[in-house]
């Protein structure tokens, strides 16, 4: 989902508490490429849109009147698509008004369109998605014809504008079997002029009783992320590898192969609380986000409830279930 690998904390700088608040926003026709595993699909987090722009702004503040901010992060459908830069540009906005980090992820096909609107807005960071070093690759996955060379186009763009203010990172999603995908991308970061590196996994989504989470053997895929960060180490590229929930009970892992510790794995720290809302004002927490949204998922209503004490709520249901 590349949330934490956007953390705006160091690991080092115990003691971080707060609301990671994370968010959908809409496009008229949907998202512009087709990527079968995308994440805002298979949750169906887009079925309606009920927030306007001024809700979402509505939502942080009051959420930070309630509890402290761990950082904003927009995380889909494509946040620089024209009809959805209005509610890009209320999120970050607000963030910067509130001096609150704020991060987001796109695709990069509006990377160099928007690069302007994003120096104001100054994000903490941007992750730009690639799934493949090479052109025919990552548009065959994406399903849409030369978005590649677009994004790339696109990067050089932001990197240009955006630096130092707003860092730049790529973000993989590492299909099972599929490694190869991604063995030449730590050379192509560094042609590209970006140190560093997210891999994410790939998610599936649970259904009713069914749990989300990473897809594939886990033995496979620790030998194919050892593969990928020996590459990203020879190339001078830091390769975070994103797991928020810890599903890949990576200290686990490395009791039986300590090699493994040479991965830097991040997980959320144990007291920041993850939030996602939709446009229709649903709003999951934790490894919740990894279930698909239905009717029986909380759902805020601006001016109905307070976005603080709703979310107090939701995490005061989480906590007592745990106990239960």
């Amino acid at each position: 989902m590349a949330s934490v690998g956007l953390q705006p904390h160091p690991e080092h700088e115990w003691g971080v508490v707060g609301q990671f608040l994370t968010f959908v926003v809409p496009a008229l026709n949907g998202c512009n490429l087709k990527c079968s595993f995308c994440l805002v699909r298979q949750r169906q987090e887009i079925t309606e849109t009920r927030l306007g722009p001024e809700d979402y702004v509505c939502f942080i503040r009051e959420a930070a009147q309630r509890a402290p901010i761990f950082a904003l992060a927009i995380q889909g459908h494509e946040p620089l698509l024209p009809e959805s830069l209005p509610y890009t540009q209320a999120i970050l906005a607000t963030g910067r008004f509130l001096n609150l980090p704020t991060t987001l992820v796109t695709n990069g096909t509006g990377l160099d369109a928007a690069s302007d609107l994003l120096k104001t807005l100054a994000p903490t960071k941007i992750a730009v998605s690639l799934d493949a070093a090479d052109a025919r690759t990552h548009d065959r996955i994406r399903r849409v014809a030369g978005v590649w060379a677009v994004t790339v186009a696109g990067v050089g763009r932001a990197t240009e504008v955006l630096a130092p203010q707003t860092r730049l990172v790529v973000s993989s999603v590492l299909i099972p079997s599929k490694r190869q995908y991604l063995d030449d991308m730590p050379a192509r970061l560094r042609d590209m002029g970006i140190e560093r590196w997210i891999v994410n996994p790939l998610l599936r989504v649970g259904r009713g009783e069914i749990a989300g989470g990473p897809v594939g053997e886990q033995a496979a895929l620790f030998r194919d992320l050892l593969t990928l960060h020996e590459a990203a180490d020879r190339a001078g590229i830091r390769l975070t590898v994103d797991d928020e929930f810890g599903h890949l009970r990576f200290e686990e892992a490395c009791a039986w192969q300590p090699a493994l510790r040479a991965l830097h794995v991040r997980t959320l720290p144990p007291n920041v609380e993850l939030f996602r809302l939709t446009p229709g004002g649903e709003c999951s927490m934790g490894d919740d986000i990894l279930q698909q949204v239905t009717s029986g998922t909380p759902r805020w209503q601006p001016g109905a409830s307070h976005a603080g004490d709703f979310l107090a709520m939701l995490s005061g249901q989480r906590r007592a279930a745990a106990v239960c």
